[in-house]
């Protein structure tokens, strides 16, 4: 019987006997329920901070301030972290405008997270920039900064192509130094689209020069605890949960007893609100993903282990609206977990988001966060109104239980 075919019957069967009348199910673990709980009291958005306690003893740090040279809009934020120097990066685009016609990538360096560079251009316009208005039929290329990735000891900014409709043509790759020095910019796959208008064309993984060093890219993103939450070439950052409703934006922790839990956000117009969770024990083989008791605005979250164990959770953990019509991501919080399953830990990082200045398009807050652990700290990036990005530094001192 062919693998698929066995996981499926699996599956049937073990869905089948949870509904057994007399089987106690309510105590044995099961990857058809949630394996992740919130043991937290409810968000409540008519108080300050949704009512979570607030980190005192967090730094926060702006990189970026929307103007209209060199734009105005900034989201899809990541960190990266190497030999105690930390990368940044992030969309951008010169309209209030997302994934719009021409987005590129910036991005900036620190070494000790406190005084970063000036932003530079991670990775140019893959199209002419402008708005969307301008291209009413829908046929224009544009990057998302996907984050970062360490292979044997460089450092490698990561980009996704893709085009209106969300058509996926793959990643681009380029070396970073610490002193912000670019290598060239390659393709991860060996057949991209070709350039457009005066744009160059980058090589790919069948030039010789990158053919290796874009494979073990590869194999280094092939890692389960590197899922990215953005990855349109093959849908793995699309699905439905076992409920039907539709999903995005994955992000996976390991939890102590090395099970791998992947973390979803709901999407569409039925939403939940709440995050769903899947787990694998077999690699790769993920088991459908539940509804999980755990609040979500909804939008992106981060997760990821500290050093002393503990499972880290950061998101907008909240339910409500604003007065107007978006979804609230104020404030930014932080969950632990001891055990990867139980979050009864929670704080506020950041609260009372600014007014926009640009835009009335979108809602306030601090959202699609990005996080690395250093030797003493949390570092946590975000954009801010998706105009803005900035950065906060979480002592592991003030995470006491």
């Amino acid at each position: 019987m062919a693998p698929n075919i066995l996981q499926g019957v699996v599956f049937v069967a073990l869905a089948a006997a949870s509904q057994l009348p007399g089987l106690d199910t309510v105590n044995a673990p099961s990857p058809l329920r949630p394996e992740v709980r919130w043991n937290l009291p409810w968000p409540d958005s008519s108080k300050p901070a949704a009512g979570y306690r607030v980190l005192d003893g967090a730094e926060h740090f702006d990189l970026y301030h929307a103007n209209p040279d060199p734009g105005v809009f900034s989201h899809h934020a990541h960190l990266g972290y190497h030999d105690g120097v930390v990368f940044a990066s992030w969309s951008n685009h010169l309209t209030p405008d997302e994934d719009g016609p021409g987005q590129r990538v910036l991005g900036t360096i620190s070494s000790d997270g406190r005084t970063w560079r000036s932003p530079f251009e991670v990775f140019p316009s893959p199209d002419r920039m402008e708005h969307k208005d301008l291209r009413p039929g829908g046929d224009w290329r544009y990057l998302q900064s996907v984050g970062w990735a360490v292979v044997d000891g460089t450092v490698y900014a990561l980009a996704e192509c893709a085009e209106a409709g969300a058509q996926g043509w793959g990643r681009v790759a380029r070396q970073v130094a610490p002193d912000g020095t670019l290598g060239p910019i390659f393709w991860l796959v060996d057949n991209p689209p070709g350039p457009r208008e005066s744009l160059p064309r980058y090589p790919d993984l069948t030039d010789p020069a990158f053919t290796k060093t874009a494979a073990r890219i590869t194999r280094y993103l092939a890692d389960p605890l590197q899922t990215r939450s953005t990855e349109y070439l093959n849908g793995a950052s699309w699905a439905f949960g076992l409920d039907g409703q539709p999903l995005c934006e994955p992000a996976v922790f390991r939890r102590g007893d090395g099970v791998l839990v992947k973390i979803w956000r709901d999407r569409g117009r039925a939403k939940t609100k709440r995050l769903y969770a899947s787990v694998s024990t077999t690699p790769g083989f993920w088991w459908p993903a539940v509804q999980t008791n755990i609040p979500n605005c909804p939008s992106k979250v981060a997760v990821g282990t500290l050093p002393d164990g503990r499972t880290y959770l950061i998101g907008n953990l909240v339910t409500g609206h604003d007065p107007i019509k978006f979804d609230l991501r104020d404030p930014l919080v932080l969950a632990l977990s001891w055990d990867g399953m139980n979050f009864d830990w929670a704080a506020s990082i950041r609260h009372d988001a600014p007014p926009l200045r640009f835009s009335d398009l979108r809602g306030r807050g601090f959202a699609y966060p990005s996080a690395v652990a250093t030797e003493d700290a949390l570092w946590v990036i975000y954009s801010v109104g998706k105009e803005d990005v900035a950065v906060s530094r979480v002592p592991f001192d003030i995470l006491k239980p």
